[in-house]
């Protein structure tokens, strides 16, 4: 149906439910993304990037454990769109590859969308630089 005409859920949750979500996910994000900042500038003080110093064991630990806490941020924030567009049978299937298996499985999800809807675009952006209509 339309939004105009679709029906009211009879839900016994409270109106302002739909409405507390989009703050939940909005804190999430935020402490999710503060929390990373916080661990970067803290590996960069104790173990600059430059010079590179591949000999060093505790460099290269220190800095591989950054790099995959980085993956895991951004592949959470591709995960939140993925669910949100997809559902949560679907999208969590897809989000669950992505974390697991890797960036191989972000590639094919986008792929996917690509090629069954003809956009990355999500419903109700505005018209902009990335639009491939």
């Amino acid at each position: 149906l339309p939004p105009c005409t679709a029906k009211r859920s009879t839900s016994s949750r409270p109106r302002g439910h739909m409405r507390a979500a989009p703050k939940r996910l909005a804190a999430f994000y935020s402490v999710l993304g503060v929390s990373f900042i916080a661990l970067l500038l803290r590996t960069l003080l104790a173990q600059p990037l430059l010079p590179f110093r591949l000999d060093d064991a505790e460099w290269s630990s220190t800095w591989l454990l950054t790099t995959v806490a980085d993956y895991y941020v951004s592949t959470l924030c591709l995960c939140g769109v993925i669910v949100a567009t997809d559902g949560w049978r679907v999208g969590g299937l897809w989000a669950a590859l992505c974390c697991v298996l890797g960036s191989a499985f972000a590639c094919l999800w986008v792929v996917r969308r690509l090629l069954q809807r003809g956009t990355l675009r999500l419903a109700g952006s505005a018209d902009g630089a990335f639009a491939y209509d």
